[in-house]
């Protein structure tokens, strides 16, 4: 056991569970034929982005992001289409839980809605588990330097005490400068080999 490493913190969205918005818009892009990037670029960041910063409703980011990509399903059509991929990844999830049992707190991190977030949350009953901070509760962006240094306040940790791992590189490039270990997750077998790696220092 690395005794350096004291918390461990896993996406909610895209390691925890499956059904990120990348794969909404793998299906937007197989249906119709759309350029990934710039589909992503519509749904996730443009509209998605602007919900968690309370600019808009979480229905108003579905049906702008419909409406401009001119599809034939409206807001609450996509968003029941982006919540139907919405899966447990039960391999992580037991690896979180022998984690935990090895001494590790464990963090679930969340970019999300209230209301997306309580139905994936409470689908799982996550919380009976883990430790889990929605971002959008707190007002601050996950890939801010701000949100590192709200957990290492909250945990009372120094950056290199904690692992954090992401499925968006995007999220841990100021968790990164800082000195926090951190981890891109790509598929579970590249997971839970980095995390041996790091914990078996």
């Amino acid at each position: 056991m690395n005794k350096d490493i004291k918390l461990i913190i896993i996406d909610l969205y895209g390691i925890m569970s499956f059904g990120s918005y990348q794969d909404t818009c793998r299906w937007l892009c197989r249906k119709y034929n759309f350029d990934y990037k710039k589909c992503y670029q519509v749904v996730y960041h443009k509209y998605f982005c602007q919900a968690v910063a309370r600019k808009m409703t979480e229905l108003q980011s579905f049906s702008r992001a419909a409406k401009e990509l001119g599809i034939k399903e409206n807001g609450q059509e996509l968003r029941a289409k982006h919540l139907s991929f919405q899966k447990l990844n039960k391999s992580v999830f037991n690896l979180a839980k022998q984690l935990k049992e090895r001494g590790y707190k464990i963090l679930l991190l969340s970019k999300n809605t209230p209301g997306q977030f309580n139905e994936v949350a409470g689908r799982f009953g996550l919380s009976k588990y883990f430790d889990i901070i929605n971002t959008y509760c707190l007002g601050i962006d996950k890939g801010s330097p701000c949100l590192i240094k709200y957990i290492l306040k909250k945990y009372k940790l120094k950056p290199q005490e904690v692992l954090m791992s992401d499925d968006q590189d995007f999220n841990l490039i100021n968790p990164r400068k800082i000195g926090v270990n951190t981890i891109l997750y790509k598929n579970f077998g590249d997971f839970k080999k980095k995390i041996v790696k790091i914990l078996e220092k």
